[in-house]
């Protein structure tokens, strides 16, 4: 695996080079930023040296994005995926909206926020085979129930002390049975 990962912008006349660690924070920015002149750019056109109007012209949001989408995929992370969906749709099923149920979904909730995933509410109803308005009112109940806190004015929150004793608990070992067919 590659120890960085570089993203480059080009902005008028300006080469933009923007770097990460390969196994950074999904949801950082860069480490790196070096600016310099476009190799074919006129060089009278960098005389005057680099304006801040340039800087504004970065696309932060982009190259995080290329950034993300360059990372190499774990291999585990599918698998990861697939389990998390399968434990989701079977406490749903077996429980209905238990605080068991919303626990864990506040976790992949959060984990999900952590890894910048770009629509975290469409990729928990993908897992849970549920509509995203239900996954809004569900991830809704659990902060109303106290098991995920509340970040104001952004997707985000933590799972409370509740939902960290439900997801550590008992119904972690039900869910690895169920998983492992010993139910």
């Amino acid at each position: 695996m590659t120890e960085h990962i570089e993203i480059t912008q080009d902005v008028g006349p300006w080469r933009v080079l923007m770097r990460w660690a390969a196994n950074a924070d999904p949801a950082s920015g860069p480490t790196r930023v070096l600016i310099t002149p476009h190799p074919d750019a006129d060089p009278a056109t960098t005389q005057g040296g680099l304006a801040s109007t340039v800087l504004r012209q970065i696309d932060f949001k982009k190259a995080g994005d290329q950034f993300r989408a360059a990372r190499p995929a774990a291999p585990e992370q599918q698998v990861t995926q697939d389990t998390e969906a399968e434990a989701l749709r079977w406490l749903l099923g077996t429980e209905g909206i238990s605080d068991a149920y919303l626990a864990f979904l506040a976790e992949s909730y959060v984990r999900a926020v952590a890894r910048a995933v770009p629509n975290v509410t469409a990729h928990l109803a993908e897992l849970t085979h549920k509509r995203p308005e239900t996954i809004r009112g569900h991830l809704k109940e659990a902060r109303k129930r106290d098991l995920l806190t509340t970040v104001p004015g952004k997707a985000g929150g933590q799972l409370t002390a509740k939902a960290r004793e439900i997801t550590t608990g008992e119904y972690l070992d039900k869910i690895t049975d169920h998983l492992m067919g010993n139910d």
